[in-house]
């Protein structure tokens, strides 16, 4: 089995709360997830993205906080979500480093189960801040991102957010290659992004291929279709990970779990997850309130 822990839209700041929102007691919450993390040891802690607020002095409150933890022994993939680039325009390229990461912030790696050679995972992590209004640092790029959301309109003839953004056809190739690669060696493959793209409606215990897809309503990638199209051709994912939307959600469509996890900045008390990862199974093991699911893949 394979083994990691999940914590999402931790969104630390030294704010004052707004609404459900409580920066400041982000800290604690995640001091407190990730002493429970420390303590079973897992792999590693996939961190979902959001994990500051706004603001450069808060980016460096929880990058401070992500080393104390590393000292501990938790090792860190990070994503990048839409808020970390809530920073000045020249502090941006730093943010990459910070993360442990190389422009343009996308990347994948492989996963082995010692006890199962049949169970190879690898994890595709995606940038879904790629082309957008705030992560863009020069006039040029912003432009761009102002086109590119112009191009992507809803079902009913508006806009999307403009604090979601786009992957690049470049990614899109990317994101193909891994999966091509994947199929070719065998691998399952986890799908890994900020941005969520679907759930089953209602309670979020279907299996129907039907349901919501977070692109058409503007709270998700703006092309997020794409991605999609990219997926539905590759049987080898299995799982497709991410946060932003602090509620979560939870989907099955075409063989693929869909699992939003649930935002540490707006959940009381808390929540966090382990997953584990067998030759048929993506099983989340919530924490505090973040739910649990059991997936059994064909």
């Amino acid at each position: 089995m394979i083994r990691f822990a999940v914590i999402a839209d931790v969104q630390y700041g030294n704010l004052d709360t707004l609404g459900e929102r409580t920066y400041r007691e982000s800290l604690p919450k995640f001091l407190a997830a990730a002493g429970e993390i420390a303590a079973e040891n897992v792999l590693f802690t996939l961190q979902l993205g959001d994990a500051s607020q706004s603001d450069w002095e808060n980016h460096l409150g929880i990058k401070e906080l992500f080393e104390v933890a590393e000292k501990a022994g938790i090792k860190w993939k990070h994503v990048l979500g839409n808020h970390d680039f809530l920073v000045a325009d020249e502090k941006k390229p730093q943010l990459y480093t910070d993360f442990g990461l190389e422009k343009p912030g996308y990347y994948d790696f492989v996963v082995d189960d010692p006890d199962d050679d049949s169970n190879v995972w690898r994890f595709v992590v995606l940038n879904g801040n790629e082309i957008s209004l705030y992560a863009a640092e020069t006039p040029e790029e912003k432009k761009k991102a102002e086109e590119e959301r112009n191009r992507w309109k809803l079902p009913n003839g508006g806009l999307s957010a403009d604090w979601n953004g786009a992957v690049s056809p470049r990614q899109l190739q990317w994101l193909e290659s891994r999966l091509e690669l994947a199929t070719k060696q065998n691998e399952k493959a986890l799908v890994c992004s900020h941005f969520p793209l679907f759930a089953n409606s209602g309670a979020g215990t279907g299996s129907q291929d039907d349901g919501v897809y977070f692109f058409d309503h503007g709270s998700s990638t703006w092309n997020g279709k794409q991605i999609l199209d990219v997926i539905d051709k590759y049987p080898c994912v299995k799982g497709y990970l991410a946060g932003h939307l602090h509620e979560g959600s939870y989907g099955v469509r075409k063989n693929v779990a869909h699992v939003t996890f649930k935002g540490i900045v707006q959940t009381v008390p808390n929540c966090y997850a382990f997953v584990n990862l067998t030759s048929d199974s993506i099983i989340v093991e919530g924490r505090a309130a973040q739910a649990s699911y059991e997936f059994r893949f064909k």
